[in-house]
């Protein structure tokens, strides 16, 4: 029992108080981003950008959760993206389900995930193209050699013990832990840039866990068990109460909706290029190639990306291109875009004309009443709604 309260409990030093990350919140990753958008002039801004999205909406993930491979992506049947994120530590895969950003482009994952795909300059294998840290997980790991087992047998004989004990190693920083680093140089330089907009001070890797789960905790319908369960917590040997009841991907999907900023009582809508007319969907196809073609265009099946992912991304290119032109006009990626818009012979009031149609039918889908105004309620919901009456209290 003692181990158990010393693994999942407070660690404190020998008389001195606990030093834990401060809590973000949703707009300091909002301000962060923003300040990488503006200053960008190279693909690894937009990278950085996407990894400080994901790392908001990994809530409930281990911290070291950084990489994701472009093959992994992939959309439901209700058009709902999915993504399975690679824990660095373990090589764990854990997923999540991923929304558009209800209240501002520049939170939204899936368009962050885009902005880092079109700034790709090469196919890569990873969805975020940051090669020094991929690298750092294989440089230190040498092929084995093939020895003969006489050979080993005559080399073991040979060893001659030394007189004076080995001396203890000091014990090596793993390479797969250069993440939380990484991270936090990056949110320290953007917090640097943007001090004017006052974000949390001392923010570090762990506050995007921290500050997330504060934000989740606040959805009325949300349960606690729902977020225990998504970060697989091993809790339950330290209380019962906090038994896994929940673990399907409906559950994920609520998560994701409060931290987006929807109302969990209906369906986040998603937009997608099927709201267009036959031919309007055809030439958005066509520039979504163009604008992923380092991505769906190579052959090389680790680097590829899923043609459905694709396009579920390109209608959150066309849908925000407007703002993205009024608050970063001249960033690598408007330019990168009003590239593609000339090859195809595409006209920038067309877009503009795509994104207004996008938008609207999103607000519209916002605007509708769900069926049954909230009476059908499953039993699991409704015993999440008893158990949010009963005034537990869940402290973070």
């Amino acid at each position: 029992m003692g181990q158990t309260l010393e693994r999942h409990g407070l660690k404190r030093v020998d008389g001195g108080m606990v030093k834990k990350a401060p809590a973000c919140t949703k707009e300091d990753p909002r301000i962060l981003m923003d300040g990488l958008y503006y200053d960008a002039c190279r693909s690894k801004d937009y990278q950085d950008a996407a990894l400080l999205a994901l790392k908001w909406y990994a809530f409930g993930r281990a911290s070291d959760l950084g990489f994701v491979v472009k093959g992994n992506p992939s959309v439901s049947a209700d058009g709902v993206v999915f993504v399975r994120l690679i824990r660095v530590k373990t090589g764990e895969d854990q997923g999540i389900s991923l929304f558009p950003d209800k209240d501002n482009f520049i939170t939204c994952p899936l368009h962050a995930i885009a902005m880092a795909l079109v700034m790709q300059d090469a196919s890569s294998s990873q969805l975020l193209d940051h090669p020094h840290l991929a690298a750092s997980s294989y440089e230190h790991m040498n092929a084995p050699v093939d020895i003969p087992l006489a050979e080993a047998l005559v080399a073991c004989e040979n060893i001659v013990e030394p007189s004076e004990p080995p001396k203890k190693k000091r014990k090596q920083t793993e390479d797969n832990m250069k993440i939380h680093a990484y991270v936090n140089r990056v949110v320290k330089t953007a917090s640097a840039v943007q001090a004017k907009a006052k974000p949390t001070a001392n923010l570090m890797s762990h506050s995007f866990r921290r500050g997330g789960a504060q934000h989740a905790n606040s959805g009325p319908l949300l349960s606690a068990k729902w977020i225990f369960d998504r970060g697989s917590w091993n809790v339950t040997a330290t209380n019962k109460d906090f038994a896994y009841v929940f673990n399907t991907t409906s559950e994920d999907q609520k998560v994701v909706c409060v931290l987006s900023g929807w109302d969990l009582s209906k369906k986040p809508p998603v937009p997608t290029l099927s709201w267009f007319d036959s031919a309007s969907r055809h030439k958005a196809l066509q520039l979504g190639n163009l604008l992923f073609q380092p991505s769906v265009c190579t052959q090389d099946l680790e680097k590829k990306l899923n043609a459905r992912v694709a396009e579920v991304l390109t209608p959150s290119v066309i849908q925000h291109f407007p703002s993205v032109l009024d608050r970063y006009p001249m960033c690598p990626y408007a330019s990168r875009i009003r590239e593609c818009l000339m090859m195809l012979g595409l006209s920038k009031a067309q877009v503009l004309a795509w994104s207004s149609e996008l938008q609207g039918k999103v607000t519209q889908q916002d605007l509708e009443e769900p069926q049954g105004n909230g009476e059908g309620l499953t039993r699991e919901e409704k015993l999440i709604n008893h158990q949010n009456s009963s005034g537990r209290c869940w402290s973070w």
